[in-house]
């Protein structure tokens, strides 16, 4: 938090440059790209995964995981330029990520015209959270902090909407307003995690991929959580070593006291109520 700064009410670590923020809305989207749209630890490199691995399969990119950047709005360690520098020069068709809440997306995504497809992955808040603080921690750890957030004071300022890319249900009820428009495939953590298989054909669908079911089921089985662990232990890239811990739904009971579930639940009534939004917490 010490090195966060706000921009339009959202605050970004050091990785963002208000430089990148500000042309974000006018960056310009291909007819053929797919957009991938999180919250953070909601599944975002199990996503960019599995769409790599059908848009490799139908021979429509040759471009690898590893070199597409998390977050077109961010300069993240490892790959020297902004994301959304990068992206300029990738081949159609490209695989593009953003965090960034609806307000601050390119306008060609939140006033969808084209072709392009957006796929936009959600979490239950409970587990968000303690994915969010534990990846936070790991992070700080690993470039020498001495010091890290304290899960309490974690998870009041992630209640309040005072985390880094802004509050959980801003970001999610602002995208959850494209659930209507055909540009837009929307996933859950919770359902990935309960039924892979189908998360799948669902991409494959909406990305109008066709592949037999012998290459469909290998994909599916070379992204499990267990699959993506061990290949992602063994790729040498530090950053997702550390994005692993352990996928499962409902490890939120394992740090969450009574009080705060109580919190938690009593902002999820008041926020998610009516608007056709839920989710698993277990």
């Amino acid at each position: 938090m010490d090195q966060c700064f706000e921009y339009k009410g959202i605050l970004f670590n050091k990785w963002f440059k208000k430089e990148s923020l500000d042309v974000i809305p006018d960056y310009v989207i291909r007819d053929d790209d797919v957009v991938i749209v999180t919250f953070p630890k909601a599944g975002t490199n199990w996503i960019i995964e599995i769409v790599n691995k059908l848009m490799r399969a139908a021979g429509k990119t040759d471009v690898r995981a590893e070199d597409i950047p998390w977050c077109i709005e961010a300069t993240l360690p490892g790959f020297g330029k902004p994301g959304h520098v990068i992206m300029e020069d990738q081949p159609s068709p490209r695989i593009i990520h953003t965090h960034l809440p609806w307000h601050l997306a390119p306008k060609m995504i939140t006033n969808p015209k084209g072709k392009f497809k957006a796929i936009v992955a959600m979490r239950n808040p409970k587990d968000t959270a303690v994915s969010w603080h534990q990846f936070g921690c790991k992070l700080e750890l690993s470039i020498g902090a001495q010091h890290v957030t304290p899960w309490d004071e974690y998870a009041q300022r992630f209640l309040d909407g005072k985390v880094e890319l802004g509050d959980f249900y801003d970001h999610a009820l602002g995208w959850w307003q494209m659930r209507d428009d055909p540009h837009f495939l929307f996933l859950k953590y919770e359902d990935m995690n309960k039924d892979l298989s189908s998360a799948v054909r669902k991409i494959k669908d909406v990305l109008d991929i066709s592949l037999d079911d012998v290459t469909t089921a290998r994909i599916v089985e070379s992204c499990t959580f267990a699959s993506l662990t061990s290949a992602w232990a063994d790729s040498g890239n530090h950053a997702k070593t550390l994005i692993m811990r352990k996928g499962a739904v409902g490890d939120w009971k394992n740090s969450f006291s009574e009080s705060q579930s109580k919190a938690y639940g009593a902002k999820y009534r008041e926020r998610l109520e009516g608007t056709g939004l839920q989710f698993d917490f277990e």
